[in-house]
């Protein structure tokens, strides 16, 4: 059944979403006497917040399915605080079904957004050299890994950026000695930095823990509150889950001011640890004790319930997460020879299957209340890593990218209906024969986001495989079909500026971020293990599709070295320093610019010029 259902279905999306809003303040709003508790709504973002998505070409039951599912209303606050601020959307008079009208619009008094059918001159770069807004220390040992995301909160998507409330958390890849190394670190007055601020200068850490003795390779994730973070630590070859309660001003920063964490009595800070894979439970009788080297925790805010796997291949469901006490009540064999390869999964409410993958077979779960059931698997990549999947909710769809596809010749990108029946593989590029091959998550322009994959303008931006330096990646470009089905010639292939020089190396997780006005792509490229890469950070514009392989991106800012992490994207605000990026360099810095000889870095950017 087609899933294009025009403007009466849009304006469904933003009724059920404001609806849902409207009910959750109205609830906060009520007397202090009132009999009734209710929660505080932030607006957490973290990893899994671009691993599914909620497009505004939804049918009204496909809606209605989702209604209660957190994770929609926090594609509405999200979409709504960048786009227009405080301001509700209101719908278009006079809208039509066509699919170039205008969706939502602001108040008439705000600015609106411009035609992206009107040519727009590319921008001049703007190139900038170590200066930054502000870079802080996580030690010289190692900061976040490859691919993975800082977490941020928002206290109030409906206020101004809070400088006491606001908060950035960064897992560190290093173990955990109080005094000397923390592993789990969070800051806030983050709208600062040079000029100042509506935050001053500088930011300043929340907290600083030292917890257990292992590293911290995954991660963070947050409560719905902000009040809990869930975090994955490895003890040598045993994964543990950790639910960590935090309390403001433990530790001054990364290294010396490392703190112990509380011992859980009333008001002091807490944390509760599962080492999960060291037991037996329903549906896994043989007890698999190993370490989690790429599966990222996954919580189900509904049901207040998290999905997670680790190296012995097998599935967990844990109870309980941020409401309750975590504990694994079940979990299922997926594939017990795959090793290291296993991702993170994704959940969808909408038909109550999670996804998870081994980087080469992606594999659909019926989640029960005591068990999960198989529901079918698909090959789609040979033997490399992969990301966790997008999940495209109302759209039906699930994308995987790979660095060696099924015929172990092409790096690709694999378009899956959720019923894993087919797939539509677009290649982008041979194999790639990087020593740590792995093709990390591309991302989607805003039309997706407003129109689903059936609209001509809808797009997706990844990286892919150098055809002549095959340890290298480049940019592509992905547009769709009126069906709904992915194209399998790109718009644009080996767009080789994304990567300066050549060099070998691999791209970060790709990042979208609309606000209202430009919509911009964010990549950060370098080797990861070393300094010999591009150590850049770049944004696109890419408010009009980019079709030339030699456009070039509208900012750079570099030495990043090794590369970055994931990037965590805060406001679209006009406040000083309030819209920015926030990631961790790869590797450590050669000289003392940036966060010190050494150090690997907390960073911080302003998203319009990466200053």
């Amino acid at each position: 059944m087609s899933r294009v259902c025009g403007m009466s279905c849009r304006l469904v999306f933003w009724l059920c979403a404001v609806l849902m809003l409207t009910a959750l303040v109205f609830a906060q709003d009520a007397p202090a006497n009132s009999a009734v508790s209710t929660p505080h709504i932030g607006l957490p973002q973290d990893w899994s917040t671009g691993h599914v998505i909620y497009t505004r070409n939804g049918s009204v039951e496909d809606m209605m399915k989702v209604r209660d599912d957190p994770r929609f209303l926090h594609s509405f606050l999200l979409h709504k605080m960048r786009e227009q601020g405080s301001q509700l959307p209101q719908p278009l008079e006079n809208a039509t079904d066509d699919a170039t009208s205008t969706i939502v619009v602001p108040d008439p008094d705000a600015q609106a957004a411009p035609d992206r059918r009107t040519h727009r001159p590319p921008s001049k770069l703007k190139h900038r050299h170590s200066k930054v807004d502000w870079a802080v220390s996580l030690g010289t040992t190692s900061g976040m890994s490859l691919g993975e995301n800082p977490a941020k909160y928002s206290f109030d998507p409906n206020a101004a950026p809070d400088c006491n409330n606001d908060y950035v958390v960064f897992t560190i890849q290093a173990g955990g000695r109080v005094g000397r190394q923390a592993n789990l670190v969070a800051l806030r007055n983050l709208y600062s930095g040079t000029p100042a601020g509506i935050c001053g200068t500088a930011p300043t850490f929340l907290f600083s823990y030292a917890i257990g003795s292992g590293t911290s390779d995954l991660s963070p994730v947050l409560s719905l509150d902000g009040k809990k973070i869930a975090w994955l630590e490895n003890r040598g070859t045993v994964a543990y889950l950790h639910v960590t309660t935090w309390v403001a001003g433990q530790g001054t920063n990364a290294t010396t001011g490392a703190v112990a964490i509380g011992n859980c009595s009333p008001g002091a800070s807490c944390d509760v640890a599962i080492n999960y894979t060291s037991s037996a439970y329903p549906g896994c009788p043989t007890v698999s004790t190993r370490a989690d080297s790429n599966s990222n925790l996954y919580v189900d805010y509904g049901h207040d319930a998290g999905f997670v796997s680790a190296d012995n291949g097998l599935l967990y469901h844990v109870s309980g997460v941020f409401k309750g006490t975590p504990t694994v009540d079940f979990c299922i064999p997926v594939n017990t020879s795959a090793g290291l390869g296993m991702t993170g999964a994704v959940y969808d409410s909408k038909t109550n299957k999670v996804f998870i993958s081994d980087s080469k077979t992606l594999y659909a779960f019926t989640v029960g209340p005591t068990s999960f059931t198989a529901a079918g698997s698909i090959l789609y990549g040979g033997n490399a890593f992969s990301d966790s999947p997008i999940l495209d909710s109302f759209n039906g769809y699930l994308y995987m990218f790979s660095s060696r596809d099924t015929t172990g010749n092409f790096t690709a990108v694999s378009q899956i209906p959720t019923t894993l029946a087919s797939k539509i593989d677009v290649h982008i590029g041979p194999r790639n024969t990087h020593a740590n091959a792995i093709l990390i998550d591309g991302a989607f322009d805003e039309n997706y986001f407003n129109f689903g994959p059936t609209d001509a303008r809808s797009t997706l931006y990844t990286c892919g495989t150098d055809s002549t330096n095959t340890a290298s990646q480049d940019l592509f470009t992905l547009n769709f079909l009126g069906t709904g089905l992915i194209n399998t010639t790109p718009v644009m292939t080996q767009n080789k500026n994304i990567n300066p020089g050549g060099a070998n190396g691999l791209c970060s997780p790709l990042t979208d971020f609309f606000d209202g006005t430009r919509d911009r792509l964010f990549v950060g490229v370098g080797n990861w293990t070393d300094a010999t890469g591009a150590n850049v950070v770049q944004m696109w514009d890419i408010t009009n599709r980019i079709t030339s392989a030699v456009a070039t991106p509208t900012a750079a800012a570099s030495p990043y070295l090794g590369g970055t992490t994931g990037f965590t994207i805060d406001n679209a605000s006009a406040q000083a320093q309030a819209a920015s990026i926030y990631f961790s360099t790869l590797f450590a810095n050669a000289t003392t610019t940036t966060c010190g000889a050494n150090n690997y870095c907390a960073v911080k950017l302003t998203q319009s010029g990466l200053k």
